[in-house]
Formats: C-alpha cells, sequence, structure tokens
C-alpha cells in the first residue's frame, strides 16, 4: 500500500468510527426501549439489559454501516478539501484514482463485514436473544410460584404452591383457572416441577387431579392423573411468538423454509429478506462512489461546494429510496428479483463513467443536445 493510500484510509477511519458509534447510539436508544418492559416487568437486572443490549447491537450494526461509510467519505473529501490536500494532490501529478482506488479497497472491505453480519452475526446474536427472552420469561414464571402465597398472574388465575423439598420439587400444587366462569377448572397435584422448553415454560405437575365444574348441569366431574403439562406461557406478558421471524433465520432458512403454515403464508416475505441480506453489501461502494463523484469532479468554489455536499446526500437517499421501492415490487412481483441486485450495481457504474473525464464529456454532450431534439412549436403569429 502507498503512502497516499495509507493516507486516505486513515481519514476515512476516524471519522468511520465517530459515525458509527453516534448513529449506532441513536438507533441503538430505540432499540434498547423496547426491552426495557421485558427487564422491568420481570425484575431482570442491569446486566441482562446490557448482554440484550449487545445482542441487539449486530442490527444496529448492519443498518448504519453504509451510513457512516458515506459520512466519513464525505467529511474526509470535505476537510482535504478545505485543507487544499487535492489540489496539491493533484499538481503532484496525482490522477483522482489514487484517490479513488484506496477508498473503493476500503469499502470493499466494509461490504465483506456487512455481509458477514448478515449472514451469520445478526442471525446467531437474535436466537441467542430470543432463547435469553424465554430464559427470562421462564424465571418469572418460576417467581409466580412462591412457597404458601397465592398468586394471581392473570385476572382469573389463582397459583398455590405449599413448599419445596430440598431438589428443589414443588410440593402440594393448586393451580383454579376461573377465565371462564361458567367452567372453572382446578388442577391439583402432590408434587411437580417447572421445565424451561423452546415454547415456553411448562408446569409439569404428578399424581393429582383436574376438577371440572359444568354451570348447565350443575355437576363436578373429577379427572384423576399420574403426569399431566400445563402451559404458563400464554399467562406472561408478551407471550412467545411461536414463528421464527425473518431476522432471525440464516440464509438457507429464508431461501428453503420448512413449509409450515406461517412460512407459506409470509414466503415472499422471507425470500426478500434474503435477497435484501446478499444486495445490501453493494450499496457500500455505491455510498462511496456517489461521494466521490460529486466531490471530485468539475471546478470548485466556495459557494458551490456545499451544494456539493448536500447534492451527494440526496443523491444517496433517493438511490436507496429506490432500493427500498424495488424491494416491495419485487414481494408481489417475484420476476424483478434481479433488479434488487442491478440497481446498486448500475449506481456504481454510473459513478464511475462520471469520474472518468471522457464519461463525463460524453454525458454534458448528450444533455446539451437534449434540447436540439425536442419538438419545436411555432410562434404565434400577431
Amino acid at each position: 500500500m502507498s503512502a497516499i493510500s495509507r493516507y486516505l484510509t486513515l481519514q476515512i477511519a476516524a471519522p468511520l468510527a465517530f459515525f458509527v458509534l453516534t448513529l449506532s447510539g441513536v438507533v441503538w436508544l430505540t432499540q434498547s426501549l423496547r426491552m426495557l418492559d421485558v427487564i422491568i416487568t420481570k425484575g431482570q437486572t442491569a446486566f441482562t439489559f446490557m448482554i440484550f443490549s449487545l445482542l441487539v447491537f449486530p442490527t444496529v450494526l448492519v443498518l448504519i454501516l453504509p451510513v457512516a461509510f458515506f459520512a466519513a467519505v464525505l467529511y474526509a473529501l470535505h476537510r482535504m478539501q478545505g485543507d487544499h490536500e487535492l489540489v496539491v494532490l493533484s499538481a503532484t501529478g496525482q490522477s483522482p484514482w489514487a484517490i479513488i482506488r484506496p477508498i473503493m479497497w476500503f469499502s470493499g472491505a466494509m461490504s465483506v463485514l456487512v455481509l458477514l453480519l448478515n449472514l451469520w452475526i445478526t442471525p446467531t446474536a437474535l436466537n441467542e436473544l430470543r432463547s435469553r427472552v424465554l430464559e427470562v420469561r421462564a424465571d418469572f414464571a418460576a417467581s409466580l410460584l412462591r412457597e404458601g402465597t397465592f398468586s394471581t398472574p392473570m385476572h382469573g388465575l389463582t397459583v398455590y404452591l405449599r413448599g419445596r423439598n430440598s431438589g428443589g420439587e414443588m410440593l402440594g400444587i393448586l393451580v383454579h383457572d376461573n377465565r371462564d366462569l361458567a367452567n372453572p377448572v382446578t388442577y391439583m397435584a402432590e408434587r411437580g416441577a417447572l421445565v424451561k422448553t423452546g415454547l415456553g415454560p411448562r408446569l409439569v405437575m404428578v399424581n393429582g387431579n383436574v376438577q371440572r365444574h359444568d354451570a348447565e348441569t350443575g355437576g363436578l366431574s373429577l379427572l384423576y392423573f399420574d403426569r399431566y403439562t400445563y402451559d404458563l406461557s400464554e399467562f406472561l406478558p408478551g407471550a412467545v411468538d411461536r414463528w421464527k421471524e425473518p431476522e432471525e433465520r440464516y440464509l438457507h432458512e429464508l431461501f428453503f423454509p420448512e413449509g409450515s403454515a406461517g412460512d407459506l403464508a409470509h414466503i415472499a416475505e422471507l425470500r426478500i429478506e434474503g435477497h435484501r441480506r446478499l444486495s445490501a453489501p453493494l450499496y457500500v461502494p455505491a455510498f462511496a462512489l456517489i461521494a466521490l463523484a460529486v466531490m471530485l469532479t468539475g471546478q470548485f468554489t466556495r459557494r458551490g461546494y456545499f451544494w456539493r455536499l448536500g447534492m451527494a446526500v440526496v443523491i444517496t437517499v433517493l438511490a436507496r429510496l429506490a432500493g427500498l421501492g424495488l424491494e416491495t415490487v419485487t414481494m408481489h412481483h417475484g420476476a424483478a428479483v434481479a433488479a434488487i441486485y442491478l440497481w446498486p450495481l448500475l449506481v456504481c457504474a454510473g459513478c464511475l463513467i462520471y469520474l472518468s473525464e471522457a464519461g463525463r464529456t460524453q454525458l454534458q454532450h448528450w444533455l446539451l443536445r437534449i434540447p436540439m431534439q425536442l419538438p419545436q412549436f411555432p410562434g404565434r403569429q400577431g
């Protein structure tokens, strides 16, 4: 790597770190506030909140890395232009490609990082987050089963536990479900245990009976059991969503789902998520090239320079909005999936053509010919 390449890389790295920390802090704050309900209502510690926040961070990083890199490139070029460093490089015989080349190598590294985040790191973190949320909910269920106390996790449900033995097994369990006033149900068992499953906490009762009262007949039915499993997850705040969200899935799970009812109902959403993850890294070099094309071409004047900064931001926003629009179109018309990949590549190609002097000259010549090709209408005769 040449001295100029190392210098440009360092000029981008510092503002990139600043923008990543700043933007991720803002986005992370909005995401972490959604978890406060899980932490506060279930009596968890600040350490648990920090673990949850760290597991959310890869999702935040995927969103802000392309934007942060664009802002870092724009800031570095702005500072170098203000210090006349770009003029010095040009005076020493350095072509614009001496500036473009190291920035594109840097954008390639950022694209690989975004791809790793999309394909492996983010779904792994979200799956771990989901597992920990289930554990927190199970711990909350365990807190409902206090010895010698009638607990009411929700209106119409009462749980009582006489005690525990030395092994932690529950003794003397009573569960009274009176949510349906016409048909209340009472569960009684000699002993039992709370079991954590992938679908939520379960109360497993041993050697007991189920008493059901029928309001119409006034009769009482009694059923004895050796083992009975009672689902507690539905009584906890924020019941477990049994369908795996697209963000929590790995790439093969998005393109080749298991075929459950939920997967079949959201098959288009799953596949668009897969294509979005594969195409997202292409926007890193696209955004960088937009900044380069706007900042390195044309004559620089003090008035027009800030106009260039604004134009770079506007073009980048429009390019990303167009990409999001193509994703929406593809969800309804699967044949247009290639457009998701072609659009950022076309942005890159257009910027590279504009950065070359021949391409810029040809574009200006074409723009000047447009008024001549418009139909001419005769003026009104006086």
